[in-house]
């Protein structure tokens, strides 16, 4: 069973970052750590398409991923824009 805490701790981690720019929307901001979280791991979860026109979409795939592992890029991403 896994650390109910954690809930809380994700949560917190998002609304600090978030407060930091709260002009971006939601989704946006679950994108951003999304495709940060995936460049510093070689792609992972990382998921490309062309629509009917050639346009390709991106986006991830994260649905396998533990939730400590993004939990320890959350606190890295709130660390590091505490140094900016």
């Amino acid at each position: 069973m896994r650390d109910h805490r954690r809930i809380d701790e994700i949560l917190d981690l998002i609304k600090e970052i978030w407060m930091r720019d709260p002009d971006v929307r939601f989704n946006q901001l679950l994108y951003v750590l999304q495709s940060s979280y995936s460049k510093q791991h070689a792609g992972l979860g990382r998921v490309e398409e062309k629509d009917t026109y050639g346009t390709t979409r991106l986006g991830f795939d994260f649905f396998n991923l533990e939730d400590s592992l993004f939990l320890k890029h959350l606190h890295k991403v709130a660390n590091e824009k505490k140094k900016s």
